[in-house]
C-alpha cells in the first residue's frame, strides 16, 4: 500500500488536451470519468471540437447529449421540413411565387417558361425572400427555406445551372408549373388567399418528391375513391379550377345538347385548359364521361342554385367527394 501511495499516485500537473502545465490561470477541472483536463481547453472542446466533441477526449466517455441537432442536409429532409412549416410561412413562400409568375406572364405571354425561368424569377427568389436573414443563428440553422435555397442553388450551380429540375427543385418546380397552369383559370384576387394557396401546397405535397409532373392517372384513381386516396388534396383543387372555370369564364347563351357537343365543350375546358400540356398523360374516356356530370353539376349548385364557386374552403371536402361519387354512379348505372 505505501509504495502505490508513494510511487504511483501522481497529482496531475499538465492538461491532456493542450499539454500546459496547471497554473492559476490554467485550472483544471475533473470530468465524471475523472480525466482531468484544463477549465478552458475542455470547455472549448465540448463546444467546437470535432468528431465525438460530447465525450472525454481520453477514454470516449459521454460526458453530455448533444441538444437539437442540425437535421441532414438532404432533399427528403428539407422537404419534409417545409411541409410541416406553418401555414402563414407556406403562404408567404407561395406569395413571392405568384408575384414571380406574374412578372414571367408580362414577359412571356404565351405561358411557355421553361425551368431556368421558374428557378431564377419564382422559386429562388421565394427561398431567398420567405427565409429568415436577420433572424438569430439558431434560428436561420433550423430554417427549411434557407435550407431548401443552399442545397438547390448549390446543386443547380455544380451543374452548370441546366434547363431541367433535379432534388430538391423538383417538387418546386411542379408546384410552380401547377400554379402557373392555373392563374389563367382562377382570379387575381384569389391568389392572395392563403386557404387557397394552402390547397396548392397540399395538392403538390401528395404528389412524390421525385414525381416531375402533375399526372392524369393520379386525379381519375383519386377521382374513383376519393374518400381514401392520398392524392384528393389534388383532385380537390382540380375541381376547385372546374368550378372557377364555371364561375369566371363566360358561358355559352345556350348549352349544347348532344352528347358530343357537351363532352367537346367539357374537354376543352377542363382538361386542355386546366391541365393541358402541363400535366402528364391523357383522361381516360370513362373519366370523360364523369367529368361531364361533374361538370353539370357544378354548373346547376352555382349557376341554378346560386351557390358560391369552390375556392379550398376548409369543409368542401364533402363536396369534391360528393359530387364525383355521384357522377360515377350515374355513369357506371347507365
Amino acid at each position: 500500500m505505501e509504495d502505490f501511495i508513494n510511487n504511483q499516485l501522481h497529482p496531475a500537473e499538465t492538461c491532456l488536451i493542450c499539454s500546459d502545465p496547471f497554473s492559476a490561470e490554467h485550472q483544471p477541472v475533473t470530468l465524471p470519468c475523472h480525466h482531468i483536463f484544463g477549465h478552458e481547453c475542455i470547455k472549448r472542446w465540448l463546444r467546437t471540437g470535432r468528431g465525438n466533441n460530447s465525450a472525454c477526449p481520453q477514454c470516449r466517455h459521454v460526458v453530455c447529449k448533444k441538444q437539437n441537432p442540425k437535421p441532414a442536409f438532404d432533399a427528403p429532409t428539407i422537404w419534409k421540413a417545409l411541409c410541416e412549416e406553418p401555414p402563414e410561412r407556406l403562404h408567404t413562400f407561395m406569395s413571392k411565387i405568384w408575384a414571380g409568375l406574374q412578372a414571367l406572364w408580362q414577359r412571356k405571354p404565351d405561358g411557355k417558361f421553361t425551368v431556368t425561368d421558374l428557378l431564377d424569377q419564382g422559386i429562388i427568389l421565394a427561398l431567398i425572400q420567405t427565409a429568415s436573414p436577420n433572424s438569430p443563428a439558431q434560428i436561420r440553422d433550423a430554417d427549411p427555406f434557407l435550407d431548401c435555397y443552399n442545397l438547390i442553388a448549390a446543386s443547380w450551380d455544380s451543374l452548370g445551372r441546366p434547363d431541367r429540375a433535379t432534388g430538391l427543385a423538383i417538387p418546386l418546380v411542379r408546384l410552380a408549373r401547377l400554379m402557373s397552369s392555373a392563374s389563367t383559370t382562377i382570379p387575381k384576387w384569389l391568389t392572395t388567399v392563403p386557404r387557397l394557396n394552402r390547397l396548392f401546397w397540399k395538392a403538390n405535397a401528395c404528389l412524390g418528391l421525385n414525381d416531375a409532373n402533375v399526372t392524369w392517372a393520379a386525379i381519375v384513381t383519386a377521382a374513383q375513391t376519393p374518400a381514401n386516396s392520398e392524392h384528393f388534396p389534388l383532385l380537390h383543387l382540380y375541381t376547385m379550377l372546374i368550378s372557377q372555370s364555371i364561375s369566371h369564364n363566360a358561358q355559352p347563351s345556350q348549352m349544347p345538347t348532344r352528347r358530343h357537343e357537351i363532352m367537346n365543350m367539357v374537354v376543352e375546358r377542363c382538361c386542355k385548359k386546366i391541365g393541358g400540356e402541363a400535366w402528364d398523360g391523357r383522361p381516360t374516356n370513362e373519366f370523360k364521361d364523369v367529368l361531364v356530370v361533374v361538370y353539370e353539376e357544378l354548373r346547376r349548385y352555382q349557376l341554378d342554385k346560386k351557390k358560391p364557386s369552390l375556392r379550398g374552403h376548409d369543409g368542401e371536402e364533402s363536396v369534391v367527394s360528393g359530387v364525383w361519387a355521384l357522377a360515377w354512379w350515374s355513369v357506371r348505372k347507365a
